[in-house]
């Protein structure tokens, strides 16, 4: 799509307002665009009618739903499936526990499913005013559509939920509510972290960022103790714990998995503030993809996949085919074939690539000469050395250091 950048920047613009960005389409439509407060409600009618919407071409629609959220339908062009970006939940006012329990008596609500609404309304992101939000939208949809005046921003506010099954129901015995209630959002806490698992055991990105909205701890925290910080602390232990069994599942060995699994574990627990969980996580579920798309080893044969954990585990080793093909009680002939038949490259080239990938780290964040660099990356003869390096570079070690 032509305005990919465009809304990459938008959408990293509006999340790190808090503001949660969902792109639907007729054939797919996630049950969490609402953040899960209609599937609580059982409100199936009002959540397919609302967010199945039949946008115009080039017309934003701002609405706002009986809940007082804001959400914005911007139609994406030149796309299959017609997808819509749907932007939201956001509230401009303040929701207190007078009007949620206004709009439960409305509604039959019980005291229940009043506290459960409350607690979905501490995690909607307040903005005392959106002036920004529709800037940024509408710079976007400049780009989407050409100019200002080719589209058209309708705004319409929804006072009543369309769906009345709600209204017959039974709320007169609260208690065999409950355990139904916590099954549904264990449900959808569960489904969201197997959902971002698998994204991430198959190095899928763009998936895992997507999914990131529906899990991210500011959004699905529980709390469990009283200190806020130590609460989200915890949970971030145990979203680090699931990361690096995602990976694992995606084949990467443990021996790359714990040093990052370790420096979150440090990560986590120097965190001085809430508004740090977020960001943290977003990170962590980039750092696991990027982990599993350099080192997964799935399609690799054993033996292949040891000799690469060899290279990996000491760059500084003797890594001479000979010496591996001894190590790993194989001839050189049959190492080199299959190596270079699984790797796409030869042994010897994916050796020299490893070292100078670390020499070029040692290059920028150390004061070690050269000669040093080249003994810590395996390689005795600093001529030789600065051979291969530059040979991957195009610079000598020298000229690579001065551009820092």
């Amino acid at each position: 799509m032509f305005y990919k950048k465009e809304l990459d920047f938008f959408t990293q613009v509006i999340e790190r307002s808090k503001i949660k960005t969902t792109i639907v389409t007729k054939k797919e439509l996630p049950l969490t665009v609402d953040m899960g407060i209609r599937e609580f409600l059982h409100l199936k009618k009002d959540y397919e009618e609302l967010f199945n919407i039949n946008t115009e071409p080039n017309v934003v629609y701002k609405i706002v739903d009986p809940f007082f959220c804001n959400y914005i339908f911007i139609p994406l062009p030149d796309a299959q499936d017609n997808p819509v970006l749907i932007v939201g939940p956001y509230t401009k006012n303040i929701v207190t526990k007078e009007s949620i329990s206004k709009k439960s008596l409305e509604y039959g609500f019980s005291k229940d499913v009043e506290k459960q609404i409350q607690n979905y309304f501490s995690i909607v992101p307040y903005l005392y005013d959106d002036g920004m939000v529709m800037t940024l939208v509408n710079c976007l949809c400049e780009n989407l559509y050409g100019a200002l005046e080719n589209f058209k921003i309708k705004v319409q506010t929804i006072s009543q939920l369309s769906d009345s099954s709600f209204y017959n129901k039974n709320t007169t015995n609260d208690k065999n509510d409950d355990p139904l209630m916590t099954i549904q959002m264990l449900e959808r806490r569960y489904k969201a972290e197997n959902s971002l698992m698998d994204a991430v055991s198959q190095g899928l990105l763009h998936k895992a960022e997507m999914l990131f909205t529906n899990i991210k701890p500011s959004a699905s925290l529980e709390t469990r103790i009283p200190d806020p910080l130590r609460n989200a602390k915890n949970f971030m232990i145990i979203l680090n714990t699931l990361l690096r069994k995602a990976a694992e599942q995606g084949s990467v060995h443990i021996l790359y998995i714990d040093s990052v699994s370790s420096d979150f574990a440090h990560k986590i627990e120097a965190l001085e503030n809430m508004d740090e969980i977020d960001d943290l996580f977003y990170y962590m579920i980039k750092k696991y993809c990027r982990l599993v798309n350099k080192h997964s080893q799935k399609n690799y044969s054993l033996l292949i996949q040891k000799a690469i954990l060899h290279i990996d585990a000491d760059i500084t080793a003797d890594l001479s085919l000979k010496n591996l093909a001894n190590t790993l009680g194989v001839t050189p002939s049959y190492l080199s074939s299959l190596f270079k038949k699984e790797t796409g490259m030869p042994l010897t080239e994916y050796v020299n690539k490893h070292r100078t990938e670390r020499a070029k780290q040692l290059l920028l964040s150390s004061n070690l000469q050269v000669q040093q660099i080249a003994q810590n990356c395996g390689i005795l003869d600093v001529n030789y050395f600065t051979k291969i390096f530059k040979r991957y570079t195009g610079k000598t070690p020298n000229e690579f250091r001065k551009q820092k």
